[in-house]
């Protein structure tokens, strides 16, 4: 009896996913609950087990684009197989070696090698006794993934919102005065989920053409790494202190780094906030983050004249925030007035 090995479902069904190695050669055999995959959807990672014991035929290609739930291969109990099983692969777990040694790698850097195509055989390290490091992989092609494997998956991702969306953005200055917030991304956090229950059209989920409003405010933050934004949920920051969500955005940050987030870091976000305000810019149209209506992008806080109930010019300090949403969802004047509560609500 043949089974098909599906593709695991680890951000939505249907969205892609790629296997970033495999564990079992093209026709070799394998025991039911034994590793034979590693698959990765947008930053999230999962293993794939065997669900039968067989031979291993129809393996999909390393950093191939295929949907969450889809097969990746299949294991046969047949001794030949399938007639239509293409010829053996090359091994793509197995490790690099030199003169017969292992390469000596990072298991950062071994996964981005497989994802840019690189021969670590090929590369010097730079890391200790040799060691080959992810700056090391980087420099020794000049090839980005862009095009194909993981970042083709991000920007297919990117083409459905902008695609599927009818994106409206609007741009709201907040003036702080003299008050200089700290931890900038950390308030806004806060503040929107505080904000979003009195907004129920903007808290929730698109399933088709139905939204579904969320009972809890679940606030993604977005994270730049080296291959693409990241953007895992802050839990429950409507009941804990500013200082305790800057360090869950600073630990979520270290993790993405490290690219250690799992499935479940993603899970049950309701509303994004995005943060481009570190690199200077003022204002611009966040991309929302499917199944979400809307996110919340934050711009830099510039000292500026401002003119006070006196008529006196003073210095203040202001902020642009940009609200995408989809207007299939929310409309104008909804989504304009949680823009406003959140300006209010960070200047109390």
């Amino acid at each position: 009896m043949d089974v098909d090995v599906l593709m695991p479902v680890i951000t939505a069904s249907g969205e892609e996913a790629v296997v970033t190695a495999w564990f079992v050669d093209e026709g070799g055999h394998c025991a039911t609950g034994q590793l034979i995959a590693e698959v990765q959807a947008e930053k999230v990672s999962a293993d794939v087990e065997a669900t039968a014991a067989g031979r291993v035929v129809q393996r999909v290609e390393v950093n191939q684009p295929v949907p969450q739930g889809n097969p990746i291969c299949r294991i046969t109990d047949s001794a030949e197989g399938p007639s239509h099983v293409p010829p053996p692969a090359a091994p793509a777990a197995l490790e690099p070696t030199v003169a017969g040694k292992p390469v000596a790698a990072s298991p950062a850097a071994k996964r981005l090698a497989r994802e840019l195509g690189v021969d670590l055989t090929d590369v010097v390290g730079s890391g200790p006794g040799g060691r080959i490091t992810e700056s090391d992989v980087r420099q020794a092609t000049t090839v980005a993934p862009v095009g194909g494997g993981l970042r083709a998956v991000i920007a297919r991702n990117m083409r459905r919102s902008h695609a599927e969306t009818a994106a409206v953005t609007l741009h709201h200055t907040v003036d702080f005065g003299s008050d200089v917030p700290t931890r900038v991304t950390a308030s806004i956090v806060k503040t929107v989920a505080e904000v979003l229950p009195a907004h129920p059209h903007m808290n929730g989920y698109r399933h088709g053409d139905v939204f579904e409003a969320a009972d809890v405010a679940q606030v993604a933050v977005a994270i730049q790494t080296d291959e693409g934004l990241v953007a895992p949920v802050i839990r429950d920051a409507v009941r804990r202190s500013l200082e305790e969500v800057d360090a869950d955005i600073r630990r979520l940050a270290d993790l993405a780094t490290a690219r250690e987030l799992s499935a479940e870091h993603f899970e049950g976000g309701t509303f994004t906030v995005t943060n481009l305000g570190v690199y200077g810019i003022d204002g611009f149209t966040p991309i929302i983050n499917l199944p979400q209506v809307a996110v919340l992008g934050v711009g830099a806080i510039r000292r500026v004249p401002v003119i006070d109930r006196a008529g006196e010019v003073t210095a203040g300090h202001q902020m642009v925030l940009s609200l995408t949403f989809d207007h299939a969802f929310v409309d104008g004047a909804p989504a304009a007035a949680f823009l406003r509560d959140v300006g209010v609500a960070l200047t109390r």
